[in-house]
């Protein structure tokens, strides 16, 4: 939805059809020009403008009628210059439509974000909810260890607080899941009014794949390297139609009149004229080829520049998919003995051995441990697509 309507793929889309007729453009430049136009005019002519004088005759003839249809027509038989245009603005649509696909990279990649923040926010408030279940659950066997005696006051208002405190967390966690869907609604266009199920579960590990495949893969498909590659070839081409401004360059000309005083009186004259063009002295040639040879200087630094940073982009991802993996790993261990020490904690209690400290601190343990899980999780998501949106596949197929 998002790389449908979204703002960014649609300008994309766009700029990659103004490059289509810039093509248009300098193809027409190499076609054949052709006009035609019909005349009637009604004149008079002062013939001592042009230095006559006819005995008999008055200085001014007419006014007359003149009927005359034109055609007119010219073509670059060569013109390397503008060939080399031709073909440079092709590698502009080139690298247009790799722009496309790298507006549509990005986009998914930030919507992948949005997702993960709502599969996030969704797995808070179910697990928010389970807490409130655990901790009304709590309170009711305080309340009756209480009345049989075998609980204080103190431990009945303990796990009031220990519910109160969950739910409080539970009306954050909804709060932060309606957060996630208008911000999810906003970037793919949809009814900010409707409401989202995530189809997808977070993740509980995800395979990171060796750095050289990785990096290899984003040589072969980051669109922004092939777009730069196709705009060097552009930057060459434009330097070479620069230089041949120096050229000659052969144009064919037709000029046909189909003129006379009445329509019986018309008649057919024409011109062809072919011409060699060679320049002698223009100043603008050279400035404009010292301007192209900047140009592709700057491209070739903007190109050694981004397969620089793609590589660190792609090291980085890495590393923070390994790192989030590690870090999911030890949570759900975490969440594991938290969630055993709680049951030995309340079973200590129950039994008489336990105090109410230990109790709630085992509570806070549980919470937390479960927190962290939740954020592991959707870090790992969020790096897998971090990693990637770096090597290109994020608008692929899943690896």
């Amino acid at each position: 939805m998002a790389l449908s309507s979204g703002t960014e793929a649609q300008l994309a889309r766009s700029a990659r059809a103004r490059a289509d007729i810039a093509v248009s453009e300098a193809l027409g430049g190499l076609l054949p020009q052709a006009d035609a136009r019909v005349l009637q005019t009604n004149q008079s002519i002062n013939l001592a403008t042009f230095g006559f004088s006819l005995p008999g005759f008055p200085p001014v003839v007419g006014p007359f009628n003149v009927t005359d249809a034109q055609v007119t027509a010219a073509m670059q038989i060569f013109n390397l210059a503008a060939i080399r245009r031709y073909h440079a603005m092709r590698q502009e649509v080139a690298a247009s439509k790799y722009d496309v696909a790298q507006a549509e990279n990005d986009v998914a990649a930030a919507v992948a974000r949005l997702y993960v923040l709502m599969q996030r926010a969704d797995a808070q408030v179910a697990s928010r909810d389970a807490d409130v279940k655990l901790f009304e659950e709590l309170l009711r066997v305080a309340n009756d260890q209480f009345t049989a005696g075998t609980a204080t006051r103190l431990d009945v208002d303990q796990a009031r607080i220990q519910l109160a405190r969950v739910r409080q967390a539970l009306l954050s966690a909804r709060n932060d899941r309606e957060n996630a869907r208008v911000a999810l609604l906003n970037a793919i266009g949809a009814d900010e009014s409707s409401d989202v199920i995530a189809t997808d579960p977070l993740p509980d590990h995800v395979a990171v794949p060796a750095l050289n495949d990785a990096l290899a893969a984003a040589q072969r498909e980051r669109p922004d390297l092939l777009a730069i590659e196709t705009r060097l070839k552009e930057a060459h081409l434009v330097v070479q139609a620069a230089k041949a401004r120096r050229l000659p360059s052969l144009a064919l000309d037709l000029q046909g009149d189909y003129s006379g005083n009445t329509v019986d009186d018309l008649r057919w004259t024409r011109r062809i004229t072919g011409a060699i063009s060679v320049p002698v002295f223009q100043t603008q040639i050279n400035a404009n080829i010292a301007r192209a040879e900047i140009q592709l200087h700057d491209t070739e630094i903007q190109r050694d520049a981004l397969h620089r940073n793609v590589e660190s982009d792609v090291r980085r991802a890495s590393l923070n998919l390994e790192n989030a993996n590690s870090r999911l790993a030890l949570a759900s261990e975490t969440a594991q003995v938290a969630d055993e020490a709680l049951t030995v904690a309340r079973d200590r209690q129950a039994a008489g051995y336990g105090s109410t400290v230990e109790v709630d601190r085992a509570q806070d343990a549980y919470r937390q441990a479960h927190e962290d899980l939740i954020s592991a999780r959707a870090d790992v998501a969020a790096a897998d697509y971090d990693l990637r949106r770096s090597t290109g596949a994020m608008h692929g197929a899943p690896r």
